[in-house]
């Protein structure tokens, strides 16, 4: 079994670690930096640019990681974007890169149904803050309105009024920059931020850096706090 190496850039004194770089990672990654916490951030992908990411079906597979321990078989670059792994009955699917699974998905944000609110299983203490957190959530990836009818928002349009309870068409947004006015998400624009062209290849990462992915809101405000160190993994051949 190849033993994988750390590569850090500073010091090696930390208070928390944290593993993998998506919404859960990042979130409690930014966190504990807001709060003081020296915190290590372990991501096995790379950092996307926007220019990276593949644009057309070839580059797509190329940028494909396969592992299948049925049967005995693997290929792909090991920091490939995509990594799918197969093992008995189970196939598991994600993203790996610096921003975990929102830099390949399509951004898509709705409120949380009533009815999944109302479930038992959540402590009652949550619904004291649930929309203060929501509302956080929105204000950190900056939603914003569809002012394009892509293929995930006409979908999403048609969803069974059971399945998300309440869901009107205004309440679609997507944490992608239009570069527009919305009354709901009036904030600076986030450093280095392009407006979308409607190319719909949110899917496969946004090669025109308008995509809110999770390395340009929640990790970009933990390292400007100066509290956390990402480490990549790096595995030997």
């Amino acid at each position: 079994m190849e033993k994988p190496d750390m590569v850090f850039n500073g010091h090696d004194g930390y208070d928390a670690v944290v593993v993998g770089s998506g919404y859960g990672g990042s979130v409690a990654a930014c966190r504990l930096s807001m709060a003081g916490v020296k915190v290590c951030l372990v991501e096995k992908g790379q950092k996307w640019e926007a220019k990276d990411f593949p644009t057309n079906s070839f580059n797509i597979i190329s940028a494909l990681r396969m592992e299948s321990q049925n049967l005995g078989v693997s290929f792909g670059p090991k920091d490939a974007l995509f990594q799918v792994y197969e093992q008995n009955d189970s196939l598991a699917a994600m993203a790996c890169g610096v921003g975990g699974g929102s830099l390949v998905n399509a951004g898509v944000m709705v409120p949380t149904p009533v009815r999944t609110r109302r479930s038992s299983k959540w402590p009652k203490e949550w619904e004291t803050d649930w929309d203060s957190c929501e509302a956080s959530a929105a204000t950190m990836m900056r939603i914003q309105s569809v002012p394009l009818q892509f293929p995930i928002a006409k979908i999403m349009k048609q969803i069974d009024v059971g399945e998300v309870e309440h869901m009107v068409q205004d309440s679609i947004k997507l944490s992608i920059n239009f570069d527009i006015e919305d009354s709901s998400s009036r904030l600076p624009k986030h450093q280095n931020m392009d407006t979308c062209i409607g190319c719909g290849n949110c899917l496969a990462g946004c090669p025109y850096n308008a995509k809110n992915s999770t390395d340009k809101n929640y990790l970009a405000s933990a390292i400007q706090a100066c509290a956390l160190q990402l480490g990549i993994l790096e595995e030997a051949d």
